[in-house]
């Protein structure tokens, strides 16, 4: 009886581990990370890995199937107590993992509100959609789902990294119960203590229980990233339909959309419905003010503060424009007279960057202030006739916002659209009939050249609103709405662009009076012209924004860039060469910033490095023109590159062409070489005086090929540099700037020589010009035909005087030796006539 039990018993054994052969099977895959973690000597799982022993091979016929699933290994009985103990660590590690975290809880806990928001947001997209919007709506809600996907986006990698995390310590802590529960076995079979088996199922259940918390947990995160990926399928979903309705929108720009103004079934068709749709709408935009203020409350505070610190600012720069200092300067722009307003401009730009998701009637509330900021600041700017083209300019532009928030069925669109080109060509013929564009209004709006473009864009304003108003009311408003709105949208633009660029430059201003810039000698010396190159970067930067914003409101940035890109990318190709315009124009802008990185550097070096340091005389002349050459070897370089030439054959060809050039270009490389030589060795120097063969001059520049001499006579003699390098040189001023002065006297016979030598050197030693140290020397030379003859030798530090002073000390001992009574003889002649 007792074999029969002890059979079935086995058989039932045989069973169940046949059944859970698949589970041991997977855990055992599931430690290998366990194990291999344990021999790395760092990480978490580094304390928990027990020592292994050398593992068996496997019998041929399981060989495959080992290596798919390996079986744990159990620990070893003397390290159970140490391995606990490094396992309880473990799981105080995984702690952290088994807890949402701040960043899980913040999208928990903000999941219910971007849901509750994008829900009524997909509604009235898809109810705009189906009413006609226009190009500028479709661009704004784009922006608007776009950055909700971004941060939805965001939401999901958070959760995908906190998942895997997750998984990975789940992995880890599957292999850690199959090892532990090997090892129970193992402890059994042995008889060890009933402590260490208990040691041994306290570890495994704490490792089940944390497991089990990771699970729950992982289980959490995974519900969670599923619920935000539904809510970045209803932006995937809004910016598909966006996208479809905008290219069937710029297919059909130019067929009629709905019916003439003066159609009988226009009244019947949307007259009725009107009133609860715009009721509609308002509480759409009032419900989505009031959710913008609840979702952002410290973005909010954030960007009053910025405000707050403009405005004290403002102020500042102000009192500083107002102040003597800056009136000595020339103070700052006007600016800075609304600094308010300067304030609120600058602060409602930035808004575009701190609200990247914010709703479309945001933006137009944004756009609005943003235009009263803009007007106050280019208002004194204009005067009085300006203003009034201003004020209407606002007055039409806050109109075809209220047109695009309330036209939500197509009558009042068409209607509101008709009524708003009316009064912009109302407002167009005032000022061509009534001749204000004729009169110049004070300010900087004077110059006649500006008041012509005023004309011609009021012309050309004229002419675009009255087509507007023309095909509106034939019917084709997406049409219109292209040209009128996106004329007024283009004008907004400009007027923002132009008050921001007042108020940076004044900014600027401020900023080159204040320390440290102001200690720079560039801003000391040539203040002035780094305010014109500023403006006129800014006016550059404005202008294409400008462009890029006008096409964006019309809708046509897209397409605009997809152009560009296509011109860019035509290649014109010749066999296995090809080049294409954007690979032209990348080489000569590569080539062209090297030019401008250069001249900037040698401008900062020459101002403010070079009088802050001791150099020698020509080394900041020789840093400069090293460092020319080098920059722009970089940016040819570079230019090649970005031209597509691979710079390996370049390299190939310019062996090829090397022999070439060392043929037929061997002067020409020689003088590049000497002025390398001359550069570096400086055996002369720019501004010093030299004598080449018959030439003699101040050097004035030394260039790649050849240097240029300024000779006394006006000349510029331009010098292959070979020459400097193979012939003789003579430089005058290569040590010093001291030249000796001879000036020879002749002296009639009965003259004493000591007295004439007396009277030079008084005359030398009183002239300011002649330095004392080395005295001046007068010396008898020796007897002549007719005279004694006499030089007086001195010195000077004035070299561009040298000439002068010869001058001078001749007319001076004339005039010394004629008060002395001395006689400068003429040179006689004795002729005889013989006849014959």
């Amino acid at each position: 009886m007792l074999e029969l039990i002890l059979t079935r018993w086995r058989e039932r054994q045989l069973i169940a581990w046949g059944k859970a052969l698949p589970v041991v099977a997977l855990l055992a895959a599931l430690a290998t990370p366990a194990v291999a973690l344990a021999a790395a000597p760092a990480g978490p799982a580094a304390a928990v890995a027990p020592a292994l022993p050398q593992k068996v091979p496997p019998a041929p016929g399981v060989e495959q199937k080992a290596q798919a699933a390996p079986v744990p290994v159990s620990i070893p009985i003397p390290e159970i107590t140490t391995q606990a103990e490094k396992v309880a660590k473990l799981l105080g590690d995984l702690e952290a993992l088994a807890a949402p975290g701040p960043s899980i809880d913040a999208i928990q806990a903000g999941l219910p509100e971007v849901s509750a928001r994008l829900g009524p947001e997909l509604a009235s997209t898809i109810e705009t959609i189906e009413h006609d919007p226009t190009l500028t709506t479709l661009d704004r809600l784009t922006q608007s789902w776009q950055a909700s996907r971004l941060d939805l986006a965001g939401k999901v990698e958070v959760l995908t990294g906190r998942a895997t995390q997750l998984e990975n310590a789940l992995d880890r802590l599957s292999g850690l119960r199959a090892t532990w529960t090997r090892t129970r076995a193992d402890a059994q079979a042995s008889r060890v203590p009933a402590a260490v088996v208990r040691r041994v199922d306290s570890s495994l259940a704490d490792i089940e229980a944390m497991r089990a918390r990771l699970q729950a947990q992982r289980n959490a995160i995974l519900v969670l990233q599923d619920r935000v990926a539904q809510e970045a399928a209803r932006c995937e979903d809004a910016l598909a339909r966006i996208d479809r309705f905008r290219q069937g929108a710029l297919g059909q720009l130019f067929v009629r959309d709905t019916l003439p103004i003066w159609s009988a079934e226009v009244g019947q068709r949307d007259v009725g419905e009107l009133p609860a749709r715009v009721r509609d709408a308002l509480a759409l935009n009032v419900a989505q003010l009031r959710q913008f203020i609840g979702a952002y409350p410290a973005r909010l505070l954030f960007h009053g503060l910025l405000f707050i610190g403009l405005v004290l600012l403002a102020h500042a720069a102000r009192r500083r424009a107002r102040g003597p200092a800056a009136a000595a300067e020339g103070g700052l722009p006007a600016a800075f007279d609304r600094p308010y307003s300067g304030a609120a401009a600058v602060a409602l730009v930035v808004a575009h960057w701190i609200y990247p998701d914010r709703s479309r009637v945001v933006a137009d509330v944004i756009g609005v202030l943003l235009l009263l900021s803009a007007l106050r600041i280019v208002r004194p700017l204009v005067g009085p006739g300006g203003a009034r083209t201003l004020y209407a300019l606002m007055a039409l532009c806050f109109a075809d916002r209220v047109r695009s928030e309330l036209a939500v069925v197509p009558l009042a669109d068409q209607a509101l659209l008709l009524l708003e080109m009316l009064a912009a060509m109302a407002g167009l013929a005032w000022l061509f009939g009534f001749g204000r564009l004729g009169r110049a209004p004070a300010g900087e709006w004077s110059a006649p050249e500006r008041l012509r473009a005023m004309r011609v864009a009021a012309g050309i304003a004229l002419g675009a609103c009255a087509a507007s108003f023309v095909t509106a009311a034939y019917g084709n408003v997406s049409f219109a709405r292209l040209l009128g709105p996106g004329l007024l949208g283009s004008a907004f633009i400009a007027v923002v662009l132009y008050a921001t660029l007042r108020v940076t430059d004044g900014l600027m201003v401020f900023a080159l009076l204040l320390w440290p810039l102001r200690l720079l000698g560039m801003v000391d010396r040539h203040r002035a012209l780094l305010e014109r190159r500023a403006h006129r970067l800014l006016c550059w930067v404005a202008g294409g924004i400008w462009a890029g914003a006008t096409l964006n409101y019309l809708g046509l940035l897209g397409s605009a860039v997809a152009l560009g890109q296509a011109m860019l990318a035509a290649e014109l190709r010749r066999g296995t060469i090809g080049i294409s315009l954007g690979d032209v124009l990348a080489f000569v802008l590569t080539v062209w910033l090297a030019f401008l990185v250069s001249a900037f550097l040698q401008f900062v070096l020459e101002e403010d490095v070079y009088p802050r340091l001791r150099l020698a005389r020509g080394l900041p002349y020789m840093i400069s023109t090293l460092l020319h050459y080098a920059i722009l070897f970089l940016g040819f370089l570079l230019a090649v590159a970005a031209l597509g030439v691979d710079l390996n054959k370049v390299t190939i060809l310019a062996g090829a062409f090397g022999v070439g050039i060392g043929f037929g270009l061997q002067n020409v490389v020689n003088n590049f070489v000497s002025g390398l030589i001359v550069l570096v060795e400086r055996p002369i120097r720019e501004g010093d005086v030299i004598q080449v063969g018959d030439i003699a001059g101040e050097v004035r520049r030394i260039g790649i090929r050849s240097s240029t001499l300024r000779t006394p006579e006006g000349a510029d003699v331009i010098i292959p540099n070979a020459s400097v390098v193979s012939e003789k040189v003579t430089n005058w001023t290569y040590s010093d700037r001291l030249r000796r002065l001879d000036v020879r006297v002749n002296v009639a016979y009965g003259s004493a020589p000591e007295k004439v030598i007396e009277l030079l050197g008084g005359v030398a030693a009183a002239h300011p010009g002649v330095l004392a140290e080395p005295p001046p020397l007068a010396l008898f030379l020796g007897f002549g035909e007719s005279a004694l003859n006499f030089e007086l030798r001195a010195w000077t530090n004035r070299f561009d005087r040298r000439v002068m002073i010869l001058s001078d000390l001749g007319v001076a001992v004339y005039a010394a030796l004629r008060a002395a009574g001395m006689e400068i003889p003429v040179p006689q002649r004795e002729v005889r006539l013989r006849q014959e």
